[in-house]
């Protein structure tokens, strides 16, 4: 009986030490900050352009946006970010607008319809709302905003009318602009958010739809996308 006592006590000794041990070493590495991390998105983009049609109205047509980023804490409040994407935008038929309209763009040899495959990529610092010196302690939900430089790259397709019918032709541009990007985010775990991210690209051009002047501004990409973020584990010795 006496035996039985000693070898029972040794054991719940050594797995309370086993348990110490574990939770030393868990507590050591999340005392270490992840701060970087990888996102993805994807969503749906438009472009307030010439022949886009009534965007106050949303009448306009959408396509696929996706995103992927890599970012890097710098301050409690502020981290920096590279993103590269894609944008899929095309112009509204031809018939949505007034023949008067569509008169006016053949004389001036302004496109009546575009198709457009945006490329951009772009880095930004980004500040959110709630700062954390550690991402054990980032809040469940955020707010973040920010803005920086990019460069935007344009495969279209642009239809033009003449006095012998439409004429398709396929053009190539980059225009530099500056990405307006904002979200509110929601913690899943420790390591993983979901975030809801719209981005404005303000760009330096009106031709990426091959027409110019319809409109007061100049062709500004947008997109709403759903995001999943990952902060990185960049202790490799550490599991």
């Amino acid at each position: 009986m006496k035996k039985e006592i000693i070898i029972t006590t040794l054991a719940l000794f050594t797995g309370f030490l086993c348990s110490n041990t574990l939770y030393g070493q868990n507590f050591y590495k999340e005392k270490i900050s992840r701060n970087q991390y990888l996102q993805a998105g994807l969503g749906l983009g438009a472009m307030y352009a010439d022949n886009s049609g009534r965007f106050r109205g949303l009448e306009v047509k959408t396509g696929p946006s996706v995103s992927f980023t890599y970012g890097r804490k710098i301050h409690s409040n502020v981290d920096l970010r590279g993103n590269l994407g894609y944008q899929r935008t095309q112009s509204q038929d031809q018939n949505y607008f007034t023949n008067q309209v569509v008169q006016s763009w053949r004389e001036n040899g302004q496109a009546v319809g575009s198709k457009n495959n945006l490329i951009y990529l772009d880095m930004m610092p980004t500040l959110h709302i709630v700062g954390s010196t550690n991402h054990t302690q980032r809040k469940r939900v955020n707010l973040y905003l920010g803005t920086g430089l990019g460069l935007l790259f344009n495969l279209s397709e642009v239809t033009n009318l003449s006095e012998n019918g439409s004429e398709r032709k396929k053009r190539s541009q980059a225009v530099p602009y500056i990405p307006v990007r904002g979200g509110l985010s929601y913690r899943l775990n420790l390591y993983t958010d979901i975030a809801i991210e719209g981005s404005v690209l303000m760009t330096f051009s009106d031709e990426l739809d091959g027409n110019v002047g319809f409109n007061r501004f100049n062709d500004y990409p947008v997109s709403g996308q759903i995001v999943f973020r990952r902060y990185l584990n960049t202790i490799k010795s550490v599991d």
